[in-house]
């Protein structure tokens, strides 16, 4: 009977053995990937162009996914001046701007789904001395305003960004799986050892 309780006891330590590390491996990789990092901005944060840009360029770590993309540049009225949607070519992002936006300080909120698929965000500022291309001379003599004071409305969550929820929900299916696997195989096994 001593020897049968080892052995349950051996069968049942190495079963829980296994669960930990299966567990351990699979919920520490999503921790070990990082979110892509926003390396540079043109303009840079808080500088001060002399003209308005023709568009707004993210540089990331890494390339960025496509779907959920979004970049607001809102001028000093609170506008959105982006002409269409972001382009995406390796790590950059390209948001075209209106011709003719108004001079003055610029917020630039963007969203992008990180390639861990993740949604990352962010905001900066530049200010320009001049309009885009294409104003009107009306435009050039617009007073500058600060930027407003409060934060602005987040933007809808991306399409992609259900990502990360599903990769968790497969994560816990197989911690789930693998438990009952291997309570199943211990409890075989205990039924076993009476009967050698």
């Amino acid at each position: 009977m001593t020897h049968t309780a080892s052995k349950a006891h051996a069968l049942l330590r190495h079963a829980a053995a296994v669960l930990a590390l299966a567990a351990a491996v699979l919920l520490g990789a999503p921790a070990a990937q990082a979110h892509d990092v926003l390396e540079t901005s043109s303009p840079a944060n808080g500088a001060t162009v002399a003209a308005v840009p023709a568009s707004i360029v993210l540089t990331f770590d890494h390339t960025p996914i496509g779907v959920g993309t979004e970049v607001l540049v809102k001028d000093p009225t609170g506008t959105n001046q982006s002409d269409g949607p972001a382009q995406i070519v390796d790590n950059s992002v390209t948001q075209p701007l209106k011709p003719g936006a108004p001079a003055g300080a610029y917020t630039v909120i963007w969203r992008v789904v990180s390639s861990d698929s993740h949604p990352i965000e962010g905001t900066f500022t530049f200010t320009a001395n001049r309009p885009g291309n294409g104003a009107a001379a009306a435009s050039a003599s617009a007073p500058e305003t600060a930027s407003p004071a409060t934060a602005p409305a987040p933007a809808p969550a991306p399409a992609g960004s259900g990502g990360g929820l599903v990769l968790w929900l497969i994560i816990a299916a197989v911690v789930v799986i693998a438990f009952v696997v291997g309570a199943s195989f211990v409890r075989r096994a205990l039924a076993r050892t009476p009967e050698e």
